[in-house]
């Protein structure tokens, strides 16, 4: 699918994806200097080549959406109020110069 979408800049955007039934191509340009660091970003992560390195930021997209959703399921059920800490967890003390927590 190929079309122009002006949603999203005030200059035209090209929009391709190219879809083989089971997978998706997804595609986006990015500057130069990005790219090297991106390259080097791959060697320390052992990661070979951009697909790997698209692979791997998306599923941490997608990982960091997913905690995002859960944590705003968390505020809607308490409500603005702070939810208990976990069984184990214990709240750490005040540092200095902080006001005392009103929910403690």
């Amino acid at each position: 699918m190929v079309g122009l979408d002006r949603r999203l800049r005030t200059t035209d955007c090209r929009q391709v994806t190219t879809s083989t039934g089971s997978s998706e191509v997804w595609q986006a340009r990015i500057g130069v200097e990005l790219a090297a660091e991106l390259r080097a970003d791959a060697r320390v992560l052992g990661l070979d080549g951009r697909t790997e390195m698209v692979r791997a930021a998306l599923r941490l997209l997608h990982q960091r959406a997913a905690e995002e959703r859960m944590a705003r399921v968390v505020d809607d059920f308490y409500e603005g109020r702070t939810p208990p800490l976990p069984v184990g967890v214990r709240r750490a003390p005040p540092r200095a110069g902080s006001e005392p927590d009103a929910a403690a």
